[in-house]
């Protein structure tokens, strides 16, 4: 069906504007001469592109920094995974016209090829079917690569969306359907060969993956793509029944359970998943209180201004703080029944979520030195020997940005590492430049991230952060490290900045903290 949308004349250039054509909204995007429509909302989760920012052809997705090439409709960078399907549009007299087919899906898959053992003979294995290895998967298909590829993890499930373990699907907002990636057709459509098999240990040196079974494989090609273990309290009590963590989807269906039989939960640790861990036990009822030896929430990684309004929207919703003390012991007689505190306090709890951090699941891997945090060393295309790679929160990387090695816990990173990581995995590999970015709800508070903040040492702010209105600058030794805060227009801009090479300097940006990022981009090179 053709829809006439409105004069060429009037589109704005370089700026996508959603209209409805054949009862389904549409997004326009004007680039010069030409129009290009697409389907007008992002395919990672149905939230609306017209908001996002267009450099160089390419749409970022306010919400989460997925992108999309406008001209082709294909997906760029994660999380989104699907590309968007392209309309024909045609001017005529000066009118614009778009033409959707009927039944016209939103979305595609990206094209992949065939596979064809006799045409490659060679076997990939991944070992993890997280966020970097589920991703690695679909990309050497896209790439060319039609041999073997073996999808290892200790998981039954399919690959799913770990992020949403930790709020909408704990809290009851989403349901297990929303969490898996793809579906089982799917990687039987591909030959994407999914393993549910134990890991003991892989030869480096011999590049041989051992299972806890006896059995035994040598692939042409490993990727090592484990992710995190969480850490366990090491106190009295530790492995009562209702102590738990949140890594897993089986995590979740565990604190579920426990959450339907508890009053009182008690969260070990302020950092990103314990507190989002206790958002999502107050929206199911329960009396939740946080306990962390640190002064602030987020207070070590952001600051105390950012902690102080993390623990407000916290406490306004609810959620009580024990911040300045530790964990004594667990107690109870099978089941937990109290937490006690440093001060020998007690809080009652059927229910304690451990939240206190992850170590890489390396611990299988042998002919290889690991860093001092369990890490991989890797180079530039996230190779870390002959024939093996690693990828996601695995993987200590030279980072382009801060000019440092560093390992990111964040699925969007561990996915950008799985596209990288198989790029290289067939000689297609260039130097990753990933930009980290990642984001947490909390309640009414949603906080978004760019670059890389470990060690910074001063902050900058502009916009009012005790309202959640505002952006903040992180530097260290002088140099610019990264950005947050609640704008998600402005931290898109600066993440492009960044990705581009054209963020204004450092002491530019110390100055003039209320720089509006998005002329900025706009005026930068390779925009429109």
């Amino acid at each position: 069906m053709e829809t006439r949308i409105g004069r060429f004349d009037e589109l704005p250039d370089g700026v996508p504007v959603q209209v409805k054509a054949a009862g389904r909204p549409v997004l326009l995007v004007r680039l010069g001469d030409e129009v290009h429509a697409l389907p007008a909302r992002c395919t990672h989760r149905p939230r609306p592109l017209a908001g996002g920012l267009l450099h160089g052809g390419r749409l970022m997705c306010p919400s989460h920094q997925a992108s999309f090439d406008v001209r082709t409709g294909d997906a760029l960078e994660p999380p989104a995974l699907d590309a968007l399907t392209k309309y024909a549009v045609s001017v005529r007299d000066g009118d614009v016209y778009v033409e959707i087919p009927e039944g016209a899906p939103a979305r595609r898959p990206m094209p992949m090829w065939p596979y064809d053992p006799e045409s490659d003979r060679r076997t990939f294995a991944i070992v993890g079917a997280g966020g970097a290895g589920a991703v690695a998967a679909e990309t050497l298909r896209q790439a060319g690569y039609q041999g073997r590829i073996l999808l290892i993890s200790r998981e039954a499930h399919l690959p799913y969306d770990r992020p949403g373990c930790s709020v909408d699907y704990l809290s009851g907002k989403v349901g297990g359907e929303q969490l898996p990636l793809r579906s089982a057709d799917f990687y039987e459509h591909h030959h994407i060969e999914r393993w549910h098999a134990e890991v003991s240990r892989l030869d480096v040196p011999l590049r041989a993956i051992d299972f806890s079974d006896g059995e035994r494989l040598r692939p042409d090609a490993v990727l090592i793509a484990t992710g995190g273990v969480p850490r366990r309290l090491p106190v009295p009590g530790a492995d009562l029944e209702g102590v738990l963590v949140l890594r897993s989807w089986d995590d979740s269906d565990a604190i579920i359970a426990a959450a339907e039989k508890s009053a009182a939960a008690v969260v070990v640790g302020a950092g990103f998943v314990g507190l989002e861990v206790a958002a999502g036990l107050r929206r199911r009822g329960l009396d939740v209180t946080v306990v962390a030896p640190e002064a602030l929430p987020l207070g070590p990684l952001l600051g105390g201004r950012i902690g102080r309004l993390v623990r407000g929207v916290h406490e306004t919703a609810g959620v009580r703080f024990e911040l300045g003390h530790s964990v004594a012991a667990l107690v109870g007689d099978g089941h937990v029944d109290a937490v006690r505190l440093d001060d020998s306090r007690e809080l009652p709890a059927r229910l304690v979520v451990i939240g206190i951090g992850v170590r890489p699941a390396t611990r299988f891997v042998e002919g290889l030195p690991l860093a001092d945090d369990g890490g991989i060393d890797v180079d530039e295309q996230l190779r870390a020997a002959p024939g093996v790679w690693a990828a996601g929160d695995v993987a200590r990387y030279p980072d382009s940005y801060s000019g440092s090695r560093v390992r990111i816990e964040h699925w969007r990173t561990a996915q950008q590492h799985g596209r990288a990581a198989a790029l290289s995995m067939l000689g297609k590999g260039e130097p990753f430049v990933g930009v980290p970015f990642f984001w947490t709800h909390q309640h009414r508070l949603a906080l978004a991230f760019v670059g890389c903040l470990q060690g910074w040492d001063d902050v900058v702010f502009d916009g009012d952060v005790e309202s959640g209105d505002f952006m903040a600058f992180f530097f260290a030794g002088g140099r610019l490290r990264g950005a947050g805060g609640t704008r998600g227009e402005q931290l898109g801009a600066f993440a492009e900045l960044m990705r581009s090479h054209t963020l204004p300097d450092a002491a530019r940006l110390r100055r003039h903290a209320d720089l509006d990022l998005v002329d900025l981009l706009r005026e930068a090179p390779g925009s429109g």
